[in-house]
C-alpha cells in the first residue's frame, strides 16, 4: 500500500453487498462482478466459520486509482488502519502487464503445453487472457481477510499463502466447480515447469527461508516472477490438500492456529514447523514442506 493514500476514497459505491463495494469510473460492470463473486465467497466462508464475522470492503480500481507497491493486475489485501473498512479486497478494474510477463514466460519455457493456456484462457485471437484466472484470486485474497479478522495467527508468510490459496480452492470446488479448470490449469503448468532444471527463468529465491527473507523487499528483494514460482507450486499443494482432506483440512488449518498456540515467535524454519503440521493440520501439507526444494 502506498503511504498517505487511502484505497478507495472518492470512488463511486455500489450497493446491494454485505460489504462496501467502491469502483472507478467506468466500472461499474467489473465491480459488481468481483462483488458477486466476492458475496458467494464471504457467504461460503460465513456457512464453514459461522462464528466470524467478516468486516470488508472490495474496491475495483484502474490504473489511475491503483495504489499499491504491486504490479497493476495482481489483487492484494491491506488491513492498515487508516482504510475504509478493517479489511479491503483490491482488485483491478481491467488486464495487467504483469499477466502478460507471466504468459510469456511460460509460453518461452513450456513450449509443448502453451496450447493447454490458449485452450483454457483463450484472448480470441489465439493467444492468452488471464483474467478470468485473476478474477478467481480475489477469492485467494478473502482468504487472507479471514485469516487476519478470525485470529489465525499463522507465523511464516508461506503458511499464510498456502491457506489462502487453500480456501480458494475449497470455495471453487464447493460453490463454483465450473471454474475448476480456470483454476488449475494455470498453476498445473506453471508448477511442472518449475520443476525443470531451468525453473521459470532460473527463479533466483527458492526455498521457504528465501521467501520470508526476501519477498518484503530488503537490500536484495523478489522479483514478482519469482514469487508466482511459488505460488504455482503453492496452489497444487493447496489442490492435494483438499484432495485428501476436504472441507474439513481448511477448518482444521484454520482452528488450530485460532485455539493453538501462539507459535509466531520465530524464527521459524519448515522443518521446525513440519511435524505440528503433521500432527495438527495436514500429511499432506507437512511432507511438502519437508520436501520443498
Amino acid at each position: 500500500m502506498v503511504a498517505g493514500v487511502t484505497m478507495g476514497s472518492g470512488l463511486a459505491t455500489l450497493g446491494g453487498y454485505p460489504f462496501a463495494v467502491r469502483y472507478s469510473r467506468g466500472a461499474s460492470a467489473r465491480a459488481r462482478t468481483f462483488a458477486t463473486l466476492v458475496a458467494n465467497a464471504y457467504d461460503y466462508l460465513r456457512d464453514l466459520f459461522p462464528d466470524v464475522t467478516l468486516d470488508i470492503a472490495v474496491i475495483v480500481a484502474d490504473r489511475r486509482d491503483w495504489r499499491s507497491r504491486q504490479p497493476y493486475g495482481l489483487a492484494y489485501f491491506d488491513d492498515a488502519d487508516d482504510q475504509i473498512a478493517p479489511g479491503i479486497v483490491v482488485v483491478p478494474a481491467g488486464r495487467g502487464d504483469f499477466w502478460a510477463a507471466m504468459v510469456e514466460d511460460l509460453r518461452e519455457s513450456s513450449t509443448a503445453e502453451h496450447p493447454m493456456l490458449v485452450a483454457t484462457y483463450p484472448d480470441g485471437a489465439g493467444g492468452v487472457d488471464l483474467q478470468p484466472f485473476f478474477d478467481l484470486v480475489s477469492v485467494h485474497e478473502l482468504g487472507h481477510a479471514l485469516e487476519v479478522q478470525a485470529g489465525v495467527r499463522l507465523p511464516t508468510l508461506w503458511l499464510s499463502e498456502i491457506f489462502a490459496n487453500l480456501v480458494l480452492h475449497a470455495y471453487v470446488y464447493a460453490r463454483q466447480p465450473e471454474s475448476a479448470a480456470t483454476l488449475e490449469v494455470l498453476a498445473t503448468v506453471g508448477a511442472r515447469t518449475s520443476r525443470r532444471d531451468h525453473g521459470i527463468r532460473s527463479p533466483r529465491y527458492r526455498t521457504l527461508e528465501d521467501l520470508e527473507t526476501h519477498y518484503t523487499g530488503g537490500e536484495r528483494p523478489m522479483d514478482p516472477l519469482n514469487y508466482v514460482w511459488y505460488q504455482y507450486r503453492w496452489q497444487r499443494l493447496a489442490a492435494a490438500m483438499f484432495d485428501a482432506d476436504g472441507e474439513d483440512g481448511l477448518i482444521r488449518f484454520a482452528n488450530f492456529f485460532r485455539a493453538g498456540p501462539d507459535v509466531r515467535s520465530g524464527p521459524h524454519s519448515a522443518i521446525s514447523l513440519a511435524p505440528l503440521l503433521s500432527a495438527e493440520v495436514s500429511e499432506v501439507l507437512a511432507h511438502a514442506v519437508r520436501e520443498w526444494r
